[in-house]
């Protein structure tokens, strides 16, 4: 089939446009209007003069603004006794720990001394107790010394 010339114009022109951006052959990602139905729109219930037209001001607004004012340093002074109120639970909260912490450290090294105490003079006691000889007087180690080289011989229990 043969195209003819206004065919041949046609599509150029609109190739034309297409590529200028006049025309476009639409966004499949967007739909102009929701698939949903928006209801009803809004509409003004009231007459005029039944509200306000806001931003409106108030009738004294000077006496408002002194008022905003003195409810904004009440505010803050509210907020900075509380703020302190904090402050001070936190410092009591935190020298209690302390306290705590601390007395816990003293019982753990009282403990700690006191085993220490305990190992001790069971030490002392079992030393004293080998020091003693088979018949329970004071022990005799004259024969463990060897005088010609100046050394003392183990004790007969830790020999094998």
């Amino acid at each position: 089939m043969k195209t003819t010339f206004p065919v041949r114009a046609f599509a150029a022109a609109s190739l034309a446009l297409l590529a200028t951006g006049c025309a476009t052959t639409g966004d499949p990602y967007y739909e102009p209007y929701p698939a949903y139905p928006r209801g009803p729109e809004p509409t003004v219930i009231y007459g005029p003069g039944a509200y306000p037209v806001y931003p409106a001001p108030q009738p004294d607004w000077r006496h408002s603004d002194r008022d905003r004012w003195e409810r904004d340093r009440r505010d803050r002074e509210r907020w900075e006794r509380e703020r302190e109120r904090d402050k001070e639970r936190d410092r009591a909260r935190w020298e209690r720990e302390q306290r705590e912490r601390e007395a816990a450290r003293r019982e753990r090294e009282m403990r700690e001394r006191e085993e220490a105490r305990r190992v001790q003079a069971e030490r002392e006691r079992r030393i004293r107790e080998e020091r003693k000889a088979p018949d329970g007087g004071p022990r005799r180690d004259y024969d463990r010394y060897n005088p010609s080289n100046g050394r003392w011989m183990p004790r007969q229990e830790d020999m094998p």
